[in-house]
């Protein structure tokens, strides 16, 4: 019975550092996902930001009859465009378009920096309106638009993926540093706390820039998109990866709370632990105490 007393207490005791264990294992899981969406096919569907030509549009006629003018491009007004922090994704892609190839696949991704490499990011240039020079009439200039140029200039140059990784690194140490202090009779206890201390209030203050500039970046993008195109591109902002960031937020902000409470609670215990120490080891402590009850009794 006693030992059964001792074992729920400590394991009450403990379950602080096992709930930020459990909380720094499911961000880790949370945020690499997050890091690594649009980086591969199978990966596509967490995305940042999806583009896309509105079809709404009285200008989609123009578009589609543009990219008609040639089989290959035929039917290239339908992709989707999803933008990520590692990688940027083409979906709906017509199986027309593959020239020579049996993997035809409908989705493809690139790396981040990589997409004005491709063939497609030429082909999905499309010409809006044409402008003649007064001097001649055989000149002309276009205007160009290009949707997978906004996609990649979104995860290029707009939301970056150091902050994330770095993030990564601070919480999986976070997983291994905890799960030290939660092993009994370890050395060097009040170093590790300390450690955890700064580590999640670092952790949770980088994760809040993380999280506010893609929020940013995701909103202004799906806002102002559509009205510099003139209504000529959809923007959809990823639920997913949205839903993703701000439980991995929430989480690191359960760990700083419960690591700084575990602080204050061992510090308060130590301190009355001290104190009776004193009183015990103190001579003067009960030397009058029999003369108080005398006086007491009279």
């Amino acid at each position: 019975m006693l030992f059964s007393v001792k074992l729920g207490y400590t394991l009450m005791k403990k379950m602080p550092r096992v709930l930020v264990i459990l909380n720094s294992l499911i961000s880790i899981f949370l945020l690499i996902f997050l890091l690594v969406g649009c980086y591969k096919p199978n990966q596509s569907s967490t995305y940042l930001v999806r583009y896309k030509f509105n079809d709404d549009s009285p200008l989609y006629s123009v578009i589609s009859k543009q990219f008609s003018s040639k089989p290959s491009t035929k039917g290239l007004e339908k992709v989707n465009i999803l933008s990520g922090y590692m990688g940027v994704c083409i979906d709906n892609i017509p199986s027309n378009y593959y020239k020579n190839t049996t993997d035809k696949a409908s989705t493809v991704c690139f790396n981040r920096k990589k997409v004005d490499d491709m063939q497609i990011y030429d082909d999905l240039t499309i010409k809006i309106f044409s402008f003649g020079y007064q001097n001649s009439s055989k000149q002309t200039d276009s205007s160009d638009i290009n949707i997978l140029g906004l996609a990649h200039q979104n995860s290029a140059e707009i939301v970056h993926p150091y902050i994330l990784m770095v993030v990564v690194i601070f919480t999986i140490l976070l997983f291994g540093i905890t799960t030290y202090a939660a092993i009994p009779k370890l050395p060097y206890k009040d170093y590790t706390q300390r450690v955890l201390m700064g580590l999640t209030a670092l952790t949770a203050f980088l994760w809040t820039i993380g999280a506010i500039w893609a929020h940013v970046a995701i909103n202004a993008s799906a806002s102002l998109v559509p009205r510099a195109s003139m209504n000529i591109m959809k923007v959809h902002k990823g639920r997913k990866s949205q839903t993703m960031t701000w439980f991995a937020f929430a989480f690191m902000l359960i760990n700083c709370f419960i690591i700084w409470m575990i602080y204050f609670r061992d510090r308060k215990e130590l301190d009355e632990k001290l104190d009776d120490v004193k009183s015990v080891g103190n001579p003067f402590s009960n030397k009058y105490s029999s003369d108080s009850n005398t006086l007491t009794s009279v």
